[in-house]
Parts: C-alpha cells; structure tokens; sequence
C-alpha cells in the first residue's frame, strides 16, 4: 500500500483509465472504501483521502477548518491530473470534494469528470439545527448513536470512543463551521445519492445540488438512512464503472 500524504491508493494500477477519489464522511477512514477495490473496474484506480487522526496518521492532529484542509488537499492533488479522474464524497466527504473541486476550476485546472454527492445536503444551503460538536460529550455520543455511523462496538468501548470522539467532534466541528459558497457551475457531471429513509438530509437537499454544476446524471434514492452506501456498495460502484467506462449497471436484487 503506497501513500502519499492525504491520498492513499491501496492498489496501484498503473494502466488504469482513470481515478476513483473518495472522501470520506464524519469519523471515517480509508477501511469504509477498501472493500470497494474488488468490485471497482480494473480500468479504474481506487484513491482514498485519509484525514489526519485516523489509520496511518492517528497521531496528527485533525483539521478542524475547512479552508486549510483543502489547501492541504490541493497541494497533494496536482500529482493526480495526469489522467481523468471522478470525486465521490459521503455526507462531510461531499462538500470536501466540492470545496477542492471549486479550488481546481478557480486555478483553470481539470475537474472531475464525474462528482457523486452521497448522502449530503449541497453545501451552499444554511445548516438546519444546532451544532452537534458543541454538545457535552454524553449527548454527543447519544447523537452519533442515532447516526448509526459507528459501529456498536466502538460505541460501547470506553478505551476505543475516549480515542474517537476528538476525532469525530473534530470533523462535526469542520463540517458544521463550514458555509459553501457559489462561485460559478462545476462542469463535471454531476450523480446525487440518497437513502429515502435518511433523517439528516432531505431529497430537497439533495436535489439543491444541481444549481451548483452544468450538468447532473439525475438522483438516485436507495432504501435505508443516512449510511445507505453500506447496504447498496455493489450497486453504487457498478454505477460508477458505468458513468466513466461505459456499459449498462447490472442489475441488483433488493436488500
């Protein structure tokens, strides 16, 4: 496995077509994306962003603002325009991905070629509701419970959360001090991805994000909640191999 600062490609594939680049959501790291690298098309090479605090570099201290993560980010993308690539962001992952995506066309550099917004309200709306990072550490723990985002057993491991929870108060900080502006459309295509049973994000939510892009491959809802991509990764990455190799996506029977 070779890395290089924020981005890890856990498979080099050398002749690969182009990139998946994956940001990940509130709390994440580089193993929610692993699994993917045996469904992903061989055409295409798996890149996954890992934050400070987390896997590998556990002992940086994590980003807390969204501008400096992003600097950060750009810095280390301009080895990665060599050859097409696509964004995929989850919930925080995806305003991550658009931030660094309006930094690229600002600079006349390539954009993605495809951009999925999962998961997430676009991040030009107001925030609905109070901050959760500012919450005392119980109720903090009750809301990340509700999120279904962490597994049951960090959840009920003291040792594991006293290790978790600045990282994910972290995260909810940089996400929820953030406020997206519109500058100019993204002109990369543009896939949105929705649980129909998510409490945290809206289908009008979702949708805010075609104002921000030229074009859109439309919306997709899939059955669950917020973290609907761990039940319908299959589907998902079959979509992807689609929109940037060609094809029809296989078809799926419910779960």
């Amino acid at each position: 496995m070779s890395s290089a600062s924020l981005f890890v490609t856990p498979e080099a594939r050398p002749a690969a077509r182009a990139r998946l680049i994956c940001f990940p959501f509130a709390g994440g790291d580089i193993n929610a994306y692993l699994p993917w690298l045996s469904r992903l098309d061989p055409q295409l090479e798996l890149v996954i962003v890992q934050l400070p605090g987390r896997g590998q570099r556990a002992r940086e201290r994590p980003f807390a603002r969204m501008d400096l993560l992003v600097d950060e980010l750009f810095g280390n993308m301009l080895s990665r325009l060599d050859k097409p690539f696509a964004f995929f962001g989850h919930s925080m992952g995806g305003k991550i991905a658009y931030e660094l995506a309006k930094r690229l066309q600002r600079e006349q550099l390539p954009l993605p070629e495809l951009f999925v917004a999962s998961g997430s309200g676009s991040p030009c709306l107001p925030r609905r509701g109070a901050p959760v990072h500012r919450l005392p550490d119980a109720l903090f723990k009750e809301k990340i419970r509700e999120l279904s985002g962490v597994p049951r057993q960090v959840l009920e491991n003291e040792e594991l959360m006293a290790f978790v929870l600045p990282i994910l108060k972290a995260d909810f900080k940089l996400v929820e001090s953030y406020a997206g502006r519109f500058e100019s459309p993204l002109s990369s295509r543009l896939l949105i991805l929705g649980g129909n049973a998510d409490t945290l994000v809206t289908r009008d939510e979702l949708l805010a994000w075609r104002e921000l892009f030229v074009e859109t491959d439309g919306i997709r809802l899939y059955d669950g909640g917020h973290f609907f991509i761990n039940q319908h990764s299959d589907d998902i990455i079959d979509r992807i191999n689609v929109s940037l190799l060609g094809g029809e996506v296989p078809m799926h029977r419910a779960s």
